[in-house]
């Protein structure tokens, strides 16, 4: 999903960019497809929001399981646990680092809407 994020704001981007030239040219169409991408990026945003909710649960969720067995590990002093708590770090990593790339993108995708909004007024 994060691709399907990335290749949205791109987009939306490049659109902000020509819309002013596309404006001078025909008023209507620019307006048209303005009007079109605000309703596309904002029932997309909806379905960004959801994903950014359940990946916040899933990495807080990962890093209280971090915490628990590394608070167990120094309590028990027990070497097993060190494994576990090794793959519990290797997964926690990507997901905080997915998690950041979703909300930035995330982040963005309010700034164009706004800008949008703004153009469209």
């Amino acid at each position: 999903m994060a691709k399907k994020l990335k290749k949205l704001l791109l987009d939306a981007e490049k659109f902000l960019s020509e819309y002013d030239a596309m404006k001078t040219g025909d008023p209507v169409r620019a307006q048209r497809e303005l009007d079109r991408l605000l309703c596309y990026m904002q029932r997309w945003l909806l379905y960004f929001q959801h994903e950014r909710l359940i990946h916040l649960i899933v990495t807080v969720l990962f890093a209280l399981a971090m915490i628990m067995v590394f608070g167990i590990f120094i309590l028990s002093g027990a070497f097993y646990l060190l494994p576990l708590l090794g793959l519990i770090v290797v997964l926690l990593i990507p997901y905080i680092v997915h998690y950041f790339h979703l909300e930035n993108g995330v982040q963005r995708l309010y700034d164009l809407i706004d800008e949008m909004v703004k153009r469209k007024e």
